[in-house]
């Protein structure tokens, strides 16, 4: 992995029973040790495969474990350094970017990357030495172009995007609640993943049809003899955050 500011990482899942049953082909392979990606066109073996290279590529036979180890864990431990940091997820209906996100709780290796982040995160927090740590969390979603927030009291109502020069793009009245343990996290996310707009699709049963943004807020405050004898301005909360992005099918 090189030091560029946005890495873009491919991973294929497996044929699911319903492809299996048409007796659907395999079609994509990779190299993952040069990180690249192979599409065959069905029907038309004189052609050669359209190649595609990326920052990261995981095959069928690759966990989450893994994925998360080498791609997701420099990036959450950024977070807990005082670095702003995003992982969103982008694909078609079905090609298993809620199982990457959210997971599967066995076997453990496919822990998805949400949970996982909230364990480390919580697991550098009771590392930390003379820093306190505020940790608030954010769980909206786009709809239609519609922004809901998956928290509050009434999930039907539409807010608005803003915009400031020094917070950037934010929502107006977003529920923000504060958390302080992984398992208070799970729940959140757990109550407004069932206030998502879903729909059913031919690929999928459970498809949502929006976007959904999770965002993990920490105050961090340095409150060692250093911070207080050589400068005020340490001991003052800084902001960081952690945006986990699951993204609609194009």
């Amino acid at each position: 992995m090189g030091s560029e500011s946005v890495k873009v990482v491919a991973r294929c899942r497996p044929l699911d029973d319903r492809e299996k049953t048409l007796c659907c082909k395999m079609v994509l392979s990779m190299d993952v040790h040069r990180c690249q990606c192979f599409i065959e066109k069905p029907g038309a073996q004189d052609e050669p495969p359209k190649q595609f290279t990326f920052d990261g590529t995981y095959y069928i036979n690759q966990t989450t474990e893994q994925l998360y180890n080498e791609i997701a864990y420099p990036l959450i431990e950024g977070v807990t350094e005082g670095y702003n940091g995003t992982i969103f997820a982008y694909g078609q209906t079905g090609s298993g970017k809620s199982f990457t996100m959210q997971g599967v709780s066995e076997p453990a290796t496919q822990k998805g990357v949400i949970p996982r982040a909230f364990e480390h995160i919580f697991e550098s927090i009771q590392c930390a030495e003379n820093t306190k740590f505020l940790v608030r969390a954010s769980y909206l979603e786009i709809y239609n172009e519609e922004v809901r927030d998956l928290l509050g009291s009434n999930t039907k109502q539409k807010h608005e995007l803003k915009e400031h020069p020094e917070r950037g793009v934010y929502v107006p009245d977003l529920t923000m609640l504060t958390v302080h343990s992984v398992g208070e996290c799970e729940r959140i996310m757990e109550q407004g993943w069932k206030n998502r707009a879903v729909a059913c699709t031919l690929m999928n049963k459970d498809s949502s049809r929006s976007h959904s943004i999770f965002t993990i807020r920490l105050e961090i405050c340095n409150t060692g003899k250093y911070a207080i004898i050589y400068t005020k301005t340490l001991t003052k909360p800084y902001l960081i955050c952690v945006i986990l992005i699951l993204l609609c099918c194009s």
